[in-house]
């Protein structure tokens, strides 16, 4: 495992170079009168530098900062539901199996705190001094606050307005969805734990963060017994390994007219969970910059789940390779959020019952009402109930990076926002000791979520 001190090393190396050119640039008499668009273009963006343009003591600080909220958040383990001697419970596996898997309100109950325990609640300081070192960054690179700096690759003036619209069209949607699912949960836990009108519990809708709420399909499906598309035991019957699946997803690049990915990519990756070290089971995609190192780490399972990631992370892989030879400032996305819509376009496409079928894991065509409304409803307890929790991960920090909400607000304003976009509610009270936003990881990351 790579100490932190050879991450920091890195940071700073790579930082110092950044910071020279940015140096450089700063020289130039007027960027605005660059003829060539494509020249201007490129200077405009090695302009921007975020936190490289901070003094060395400060970047330091700032990276630092970041390494210590990493370290508890990867390092955070709990005990198991009654049983205080099994501890060293890691979110992955255990804790997400937990989540997804068990219907026992208080184990449930339990998990969520003690997860937030010992992650949130530990690096809220932390957060806040980075929030200030942040927001100092964006201002050396001409931007008003962090906010600024994170929409200025999006290019729209209008970004926010426009999230806000495209949240109203989508919302009636989510509320149908919303206000089904609390009746079938009333239905399964009672009366006495669902309220009618009142948010969802956060804790039980099969994921940490309530960000997708598939996992509880089997308590609320619409057709109970008219099972949608689920290849997973026909992959595991068939052996499928984490390396075959990474060679299904080849081959479905190929069938495109796409190259085939080099050899480097199959040695260097880590498509498992490696048994002489921990990691973070985050699966990301890896473009080394040097035209030819491109990796993906994933802690893969054979299941469906994962062969549909497997394909969006090589999408990633596949973008890279196709402006592997353009300018530095051009090997990147058209906008933040490019990358992750091509690549959720594609995990769409492999998810259908024909492309399935050719591939020999679904052995009968299954043509019925009940089972397409099943199926219909699953994708939407994944990608409809996921928009707003997306939405309100940036909009909960902008509010912060703006310096509209303050640390003693952190934690309510985060549930107030929850509770409008979302409609849920933490399951026990919660404080401003409490830091829940934390306990994601892209919190102690800092890294945007728009995309």
């Amino acid at each position: 495992m790579i100490s932190t001190r050879k991450k920091l090393n890195a940071q700073q190396y790579y930082s110092e170079f950044q910071r020279g050119l940015w140096d450089l640039i700063n020289h130039l008499d007027n960027l605005e009168t660059v003829p060539d668009p494509s020249i201007y273009r490129q200077l405009r963006y090695y302009s921007i530098v975020g936190p490289a343009a901070l003094p060395p003591d400060q970047l330091d600080r700032y990276n630092r900062l970041i390494n210590d909220m990493l370290s508890v958040y990867n390092s955070a383990t709990i005990c198991a539901y009654n049983e205080p001697f099994r501890c060293g419970l890691r979110l992955q596996p255990d804790l997400v199996t937990t989540m997804a898997r068990s219907r026992n309100w208080d184990e449930l109950q339990f998990v969520w705190t003690e997860w937030r325990r010992n992650t949130g609640q530990q690096i809220k300081d932390s957060f806040e001094q980075m929030v200030q070192i942040s927001n100092e960054a964006a201002k050396l690179n001409n931007f008003s606050n962090t906010a600024e700096y994170w929409n200025f690759p999006f290019e729209s003036s209008t970004l926010n307005e426009d999230l806000e619209d495209a949240w109203e069209e989508i919302k009636p949607l989510y509320e149908l969805l919303h206000a089904y699912v609390r009746r079938r949960l009333r239905d399964y836990y009672g009366p006495d734990k669902i309220s009618r009108q009142a948010p969802l519990p956060a804790h039980i809708l099969g994921n940490m963060w309530a960000q997708s709420w598939v996992n509880i399909f089997d308590i609320t499906q619409p057709y109970p017994g008219q099972n949608f598309l689920d290849v997973t035991p026909e992959m595991k019957k068939q052996g499928y390994t984490p390396l075959d699946i990474f060679r299904l997803a080849e081959d479905f690049f190929v069938s495109l007219n796409m190259t085939a990915l080099p050899l480097d990519f199959w040695s260097g990756s880590v498509l498992q969970e490696p048994i002489d070290r921990v990691v973070l089971c985050q699966p990301s995609a890896w473009d080394f910059c040097n035209r030819r190192d491109y990796r993906i780490k994933m802690c893969t399972q054979t299941n469906m789940k994962d062969l549909i990631t497997a394909h969006h992370e090589l999408a990633h892989i596949h973008y890279f390779l196709h402006y592997k030879n353009l300018p530095k400032v051009f090997r990147d996305g058209a906008n933040p959020a490019f990358h992750e819509a091509i690549g959720e376009a594609i995990g769409l496409s492999v998810g259908t019952p024909r492309h399935l079928q050719q591939l020999g894991l679904v052995q009968n065509s299954v043509e019925d009402t009940a089972v397409d409304i099943n199926y219909l409803y699953a994708m939407a307890l994944d990608k409809v109930v996921f928009l707003p929790f997306a939405y309100i991960m940036d909009k909960w920090r902008y509010d912060i990076f703006k310096r509209e909400r303050l640390k003693d607000q952190y934690n309510c304003n985060w549930w107030r926002l929850s509770e409008e976009y979302m409609g849920i509610k933490p399951p026990v009270l919660r404080s401003e000791m409490d830091f829940d936003p934390g306990s994601k990881y892209h919190i102690p990351a800092n890294i945007p979520y728009l995309r």
